[in-house]
């Protein structure tokens, strides 16, 4: 009996010092443990606490001892002892109550200050959530409110010439031009928001089956072949006015396929045409850095411009057909008066670092785009003159561009032989229609009513808004297709190319 427990007594634990109740051997270093402190160590290490080895539970090897009834403590033995004993654990808890209490202060305190934090953080995100908002919904609904702040003085052009940049007193933007610029602008918002599909408008089948009804190629020189551009204002209408490199404008008669008169005075070639909704004033553009106002019934000049220092490049009518705009290659954008022939503003930007290469009005005339010569596409604010946004992706010169009716998208061509699509709300690049290496992509142009597309390259190409599936190829052209005008409900289609035609597409 005296040699079991002395052989009981020499199991120690290695963990506590004391007998234990259920001994095990750990194989790894040999030392024994009491089984459940082991064990509580294991989940916590998975490792020996001797010698840090790798050690598991089911490694451990139980050791057959008789059970062993531990003595009590020789503090405990007496009534005055156990008092004090309770007395020590009672001064023991209250110490951990008192820094228990303590922590959860802490913690308390970490919380309020983290709480805060995070009220602090979503009211400036909640900030610049309406910020961004508002900068888009002044895209979108065209609210000039948003613009930015103009960031520059003039840009000098040429080393000789500063143009200033255009104030709203100064340069004849009045209050009485901006307040009906914002007039229109709300009114055919309004409109636009309302707009349902035209019954009439041409489905994908009829658009699959357009084809060529008439050419006509002797309207501008043959010595100087290509016409530049063209344009219809009024897409019911047979009126179509034409620009070509021989210098000379003409307007004719789809319907009686002949001449109305010849617009005879620029000394370069025309780069860009429009015709008024009333069908007899017209502007021309031109290499020669003037732009032109016309009557285009009778033929005869009305007022020049002699707005810029360089080639002109770009023009596009105002939705009120009161005003348009002009670009240049001396980097400056020209809104000038058609009734006055005067020029009301001439701006441009710091963020302008090339020549501008085409411009287009907003369908809501707040904002415009142009495109420039390093292929960026930049949108301004009228009122304010200043660049809203500015797009790139491009690798090439942009070569035209053309608003969606509904307002909310823009396209953009390139001599990358791409057009990219953007989303004016998202301000982002949703789309690109990319085509062959020495497609000339020269021209763009969205159907009144935003369910197609025209691309003029070597070839037209159409295409439906919805999925951006090819519809129809036009290929009849020896030339790069310079202008693109759908007709009334996308019935008809007219081209005009650099191999001096003028064509009709119909049903």
């Amino acid at each position: 009996l005296c040699d079991t427990y002395a052989t009981t007594m020499a199991l120690v634990c290695a963990i506590s010092g004391e007998v234990p109740e259920e001994a095990v051997i750990s194989p790894v270093s040999g030392s024994i443990f009491e089984r459940r402190l082991i064990e509580k160590h294991l989940i916590d290490n998975d490792s020996d606490p001797i010698n840090g080895e790798s050690l598991t539970k089911d490694q451990l090897i139980a050791v057959n001892t008789d059970k062993v009834v531990r003595p009590r403590a020789p503090t405990a033995t007496s009534i005055p002892a156990l008092i004090k004993t309770f007395q020590d654990e009672w001064d023991s808890l209250m110490l951990e109550q008192f820094k228990m209490r303590e922590h959860v202060q802490k913690v308390r305190q970490e919380l309020s200050h983290a709480l805060y934090q995070h009220d602090a953080a979503c009211r400036v995100i909640a900030r610049l959530t309406r910020e961004r908002d508002q900068a888009r919904q002044a895209l979108t609904t065209l609210q000039p409110s948003a613009a930015p702040e103009t960031t520059s003085d003039a840009m000098e052009v040429d080393g000789a010439n500063t143009a200033e940049t255009a104030q709203t007193e100064d340069d004849g933007m009045t209050a009485d031009i901006i307040a009906k610029l914002a007039k229109t602008s709300k009114a055919l918002s309004k409109n636009r928001k309302k707009r349902v599909k035209p019954d009439g408008l041409a489905t994908p089948e009829q658009i699959g089956a357009l084809a060529e009804k008439s050419s006509e190629k002797g309207l501008h020189s043959a010595s100087s072949p290509g016409i530049t551009a063209i344009s219809m204002g009024d897409i019911n209408g047979n009126l179509v006015l034409t620009g070509g490199v021989d210098k000379k404008a003409h307007l004719y008669d789809l319907a009686a396929e002949k001449q109305v008169s010849a617009l005879s005075g620029h000394r370069k070639k025309i780069s860009d045409v429009l015709l008024h909704s009333n069908c007899t004033t017209a502007i021309t553009a031109s290499y020669d850095k003037t732009v032109c106002i016309w009557n285009a019934q009778e033929g005869t000049k009305l007022n020049t411009l002699k707005t810029h220092s360089a080639e002109v490049t770009g023009l596009s009518m105002h939705p009120t057909g009161d005003y348009f705009i002009s670009s240049s290659d001396d980097r400056h954008w020209g809104f000038a008066d058609i009734e006055s022939g005067t020029t009301l503003a001439y701006c441009t930007d710091a963020a302008v670092k090339s020549q501008l290469s085409c411009c287009q009005f907003h369908p809501d005339g707040l904002i415009f785009g142009t495109g420039t010569q390093d292929s960026v596409v930049h949108i301004w604010n009228v009122k304010e003159q200043s660049i809203l946004q500015s797009f790139e992706g491009h690798e090439g010169k942009i070569t035209s561009m053309s608003f969606s009716e509904n307002g909310y998208y823009l396209a953009t061509a390139s001599e990358d032989a791409t057009v990219r699509l953007w989303d004016l709300r998202k301000l982002s690049n949703f789309h690109t229609l990319k085509f062959d290496t020495g497609f000339d992509v020269q021209s763009v142009a969205f159907d009144h009513s935003g369910a197609y597309l025209a691309v003029g390259g070597n070839t037209v190409e159409v295409y439906n808004t919805k999925g951006w599936d090819k519809l129809k190829t036009l290929d009849d052209f020896s030339g790069a297709v310079t202008g693109l005008q759908f007709g009334n409900d996308a019935k008809r289609l007219v081209t005009s190319s650099m191999d001096r035609s003028l064509k009709v597409f119909g049903l």
